[in-house]
């Protein structure tokens, strides 16, 4: 199986943890399991929402060293993504291609020119918010709450330079400034439909019909609490409930996995990265193995090789 997962929050969960990538009570840990074929992780910096300010930037660079340093140390499991065929090379040569995500843009400490210095550092996406209040605007916490003219600018400034807007997280208000304010095609890492389940972390129809129009991509979390009303009841049956009504919306080139290990309780059955593997003959099942195919690793493939790495 090859395996595309658009959000976890390892990096962040590790680094607190003083563990290397390697540890086994990890979500995601090398050596990967080797049934997944070809593996591509987005790891995300996790900026918690107590931290603001230049204490956010300079949190950004603690985890950014972190991953460095991981990088170097274990150069025969990961290799970072940067450009033209890097996903392609890397998985090639039997290793995880590794793109550096953020998740709040409250790592930009309120400063305009730390959007292009993230970039220089490889940071190939951005959510703008977590849940809470920050420079940019509010995430799901207040639906009502748009973008503050920083995160209008921050957002223009994302589109100039190529770096994907991420709108999980994301308040509804939030959500219908960026699309006013830029063109480009915008991704949801992790987020699900709230039609599905009425959790306000997920996206409305109308939400994901515009993502998929402008050619982005909405990753599925793992999450419970997403899946399903009553999270403690969440399935596989759930996830596969998600996806079937995203399909109905028109997103079949669209819909990718985010799974958010190291960052939530996953539904049970997939707990664990290794364990993804049984996802390939639940989708196979449920859609045919050419749609499986796609969510699970070309539709988000597709979108960073063409839209981002070029």
């Amino acid at each position: 199986m090859d395996f595309f997962d658009l959000h976890c929050d390892t990096l962040t969960t590790a680094m607190f943890h003083s563990a290397d990538l390697t540890e086994r009570n990890l979500d995601i840990n090398f050596p990967i399991n080797l049934d997944i074929k070809r593996h591509c992780q987005c790891f995300a910096v996790f900026c918690p929402d107590t931290v603001r300010g230049e204490d956010a930037f300079n949190y950004y660079t603690m985890v950014k060293h972190y991953f460095a340093a991981q990088l170097e140390k274990y150069p025969e499991y990961f290799e970072q993504v940067h450009s033209g065929n890097d996903i392609e090379r890397i998985t090639s040569a039997g290793k995880t291609a590794a793109i550096f995500t953020v998740e709040g843009g409250a790592v930009l400490g309120g400063k305009l020119e730390n959007v292009e210095k993230l970039h220089n550092d490889g940071v190939k996406m951005m959510t703008l918010t977590w849940n809470g209040e920050n420079e940019l605007g509010c995430g799901s916490s207040d639906q009502d709450f748009g973008l503050k003219p920083f995160g209008v600018d921050a957002v223009k400034e994302m589109e100039r330079l190529g770096m994907v807007i991420d709108v999980s997280h994301l308040s509804d208000a939030g959500l219908s400034d960026v699309f006013k304010n830029v063109g480009c095609a915008v991704a949801a890492s992790h987020s699900n439909l709230r039609s599905v389940c009425g959790h306000r972390r997920n996206l409305k129809d109308e939400q994901f019909r515009e993502i998929v129009r402008r050619g982005g991509i909405v990753g599925i979390n793992f999450y419970k609490s997403f899946l399903n009303d009553d999270g403690e009841k969440a399935t596989l049956g759930d996830m596969v409930k998600h996806i079937e009504h995203m399909l109905v919306l028109g997103g079949e080139n669209a819909v990718c996995m985010g799974s958010d290990y190291d960052g939530c309780d996953v539904v049970s059955g997939i707990e664990k990265f290794g364990e993804a593997v049984k996802l390939e003959k639940l989708l196979s099942d449920a859609f045919g193995s050419e749609i499986a195919e796609k969510i699970l690793w070309k539709n988000a493939n597709d979108f960073f090789t063409e839209k981002v790495l070029k």
